[in-house]
C-alpha cells in the first residue's frame, strides 16, 4: 500500500511539473529572458548588467528564437500524455517504461531553469501594472506605412487619469503647467515594488535615475527613465540624459531588441506628468515607421541635420554616428549632445517663425533610435477628427508613425481625416527646407544644379 500511495504521488508531482512547464513555456515565448545572464556579466555603473560573450548562444535560442521554451512545452506535453494518461498511451511500453519518464522530466527541467520573466507578469498579476490588450492596423499614406494602434480596453480604462504617453500614446488632455504639480508624484519615491525596476548612477555628474515599469501599458516592457530629483518635463534632456538613454539602447541591442527612446517635452507635446521622464518602448527590428524612412533618406552632406521632406509638418533629423556596444559615456555624449543642439535649435527658430503660436515655453518631440535623433516642434497636444468629434492626443509616438484609438469608429475617422493633417494640425509647417543641411533641395543649391 506505501509503494502505491508513493508512486501515485510521484504522478502527481510530475503530472503537476509538466503542466506548470507547458504554461511557463508559453509565457516564456512572449516575454523572453535567459535567466541565468547574470553569470560572468559585467555590472557598469553607468550602463547596467552586461551579459558576458559566452551567453550568446543561450540569448539566441531563448532572447531572439523561443527554441528552448518550445522543447520545454512539447516535453511538457508528452510527459502530461504519459501520466495523465492518455487513452492510446495506457498500458503501452512506453508508458511503462520509467527509465523514459525520468529522463524526460530531467531534460524538462534542464530546460525550464534557462528561461525566466521578471517584472511585467508580476505586475501585472499584482494589479499594480495595468495591461491594455490591443491590435495594430497598418495604413499605407505619403510613402509611410503608419501604424494605427486599436485599443478598445482604454475605453474601460481605471478612473484615474492615464498620463498620455504613459498608456502607449494618447490618453489625457491635461497639460504641465509650469512645473507645478497640483497632483501627487507618481514618479517620487517610494516606489511600488513591483514597478521599480532599478536605478542608475551618472558618475560624471551625481545624477541619479530610477527605472520604472509604465505603470498603463498597451505594449508590454514599456519602462521609464526617471529623475529622482524633481526636475520640470519641460526642461530640455542634458547631455548626461542622453548618454543614459543611449546606454539603455545599447543595452537593449545586446540583448537581440530593439528598442525606441522618446521624449515628450512641453505643455503641448502630449506629455501630462510633471516629473522629468524619458520613455522606452521595443519596436519592430526595422525600428517605427518614421525610422524607415529616415534610413531611407540619401543624404549629401553629412554629420547635418536633415530634414523629411516629405512629411507635411516641421520635422529635424540627424544621423548618428555607428557606436560599438562598449562606447564609453564620453563617446556616446560627443555623438549625441551637439546633434540634439543642433536639432533644438532648428525647432527653436521654426517656432518664431510661426504666427500665433502659444505663448510659454516651446513644445516639441523627441525620437531617438541608435541611428537618429528626431525633433518635431508642437503647436497643439491634441486635434479634434472632423465630423466624429473625436479628440486624439499625439505624443512623440505619433510622430514615430504609431497612433492609437480607442474605437474602430476613431481610426476610421483619423485614415478619413489623412494622418498627415493630423500631425500638421497639432505640428508646425516647416520653414528650414533650405537651411537644413542633407536635404536635396540644399545639395541642388550647392553643386549649383
Amino acid at each position: 500500500m506505501g509503494k502505491l500511495i508513493w508512486h501515485d504521488l510521484s504522478r502527481r508531482i510530475s503530472l503537476i511539473a509538466s503542466v506548470y512547464a507547458v504554461w511557463a513555456g508559453l509565457w516564456g515565448i512572449f516575454f523572453r529572458k535567459f535567466f541565468w545572464d547574470f553569470l560572468g556579466g559585467i555590472l557598469r555603473d553607468p550602463g547596467g548588467l552586461q551579459p558576458s560573450p559566452k551567453a550568446a548562444v543561450f540569448i539566441s535560442i531563448i532572447v531572439k528564437f523561443p527554441v528552448i521554451q518550445i522543447i520545454t512545452m512539447v516535453l511538457g506535453f508528452i510527459m502530461t500524455a504519459l501520466e495523465y494518461p492518455v487513452p492510446i498511451l495506457k498500458g503501452t511500453a512506453l508508458h511503462r517504461n520509467f527509465g523514459i519518464r525520468v529522463v524526460i522530466l530531467i531534460i524538462q527541467a534542464i530546460a525550464a531553469v534557462l528561461f525566466y520573466q521578471v517584472f511585467f507578469p508580476p505586475a501585472q498579476s499584482s494589479g499594480d501594472l495595468f495591461f491594455f490588450p490591443s491590435e495594430v492596423n497598418k495604413h499605407e499614406e505619403i510613402g509611410v506605412e503608419w501604424e494605427i494602434r486599436l485599443c478598445t480596453a482604454l475605453q474601460k480604462k481605471p478612473l484615474a487619469p492615464v498620463p498620455a504617453e504613459e498608456a502607449g500614446v494618447v490618453s489625457s488632455n491635461q497639460p504641465i503647467e509650469s512645473g507645478i504639480s497640483k497632483k501627487p508624484d507618481p514618479f517620487a519615491p517610494p516606489y511600488v515594488p513591483n514597478l521599480y525596476i532599478g536605478d542608475l548612477h551618472d558618475v560624471s555628474t551625481g545624477t541619479e535615475y530610477s527605472i520604472l515599469l509604465n505603470k498603463f501599458s498597451v505594449v508590454p516592457h514599456h519602462f521609464l527613465l526617471v529623475t529622482k530629483e524633481f526636475l520640470p518635463q519641460t526642461s530640455p534632456l542634458l547631455p548626461h540624459d542622453l548618454v543614459q538613454t543611449y546606454l539603455m539602447l545599447l543595452a537593449a541591442r545586446k540583448a537581440r531588441k530593439n528598442y525606441l527612446a522618446f521624449y515628450n517635452c512641453g505643455s503641448n507635446s502630449g506629455a501630462s506628468q510633471d516629473h522629468k521622464h524619458i520613455q522606452f518602448i521595443e519596436v519592430e527590428d526595422g525600428g517605427p515607421p518614421i525610422e524607415r524612412l529616415a534610413k531611407a533618406a540619401k543624404l549629401e552632406v553629412a554629420d547635418k541635420p536633415f530634414s523629411l521632406t516629405s512629411m507635411p509638418y516641421a520635422n529635424h533629423v540627424y544621423r548618428l554616428p555607428t557606436l560599438s556596444n562598449d562606447a564609453s559615456p564620453e563617446q556616446i555624449e560627443e555623438a549625441v549632445f551637439l546633434p540634439f543642439l543642433s536639432l533644438l535649435d532648428l525647432v527653436i527658430s521654426t517656432v518664431r517663425h510661426a504666427e500665433n503660436y502659444p505663448s510659454g515655453t516651446p513644445s516639441y518631440n523627441v525620437i531617438l533610435t541608435l541611428e537618429h535623433m528626431h525633433l518635431i516642434p508642437r503647436r497643439w497636444e491634441s486635434y479634434t477628427l472632423g465630423e466624429s468629434g473625436a479628440t486624439l492626443s499625439i505624443n512623440s509616438l505619433g510622430f514615430a508613425g504609431m497612433l492609437l484609438v480607442k474605437s474602430e469608429s476613431e481610426r476610421q475617422a483619423l485614415e478619413q481625416e489623412k494622418i498627415g493633417e493630423v500631425l500638421r494640425g497639432v505640428g508646425l509647417e516647416s520653414v528650414h527646407e533650405l537651411q537644413v543641411a542633407g536635404t536635396s533641395m540644399e545639395a541642388m543649391d550647392e553643386t549649383g544644379a
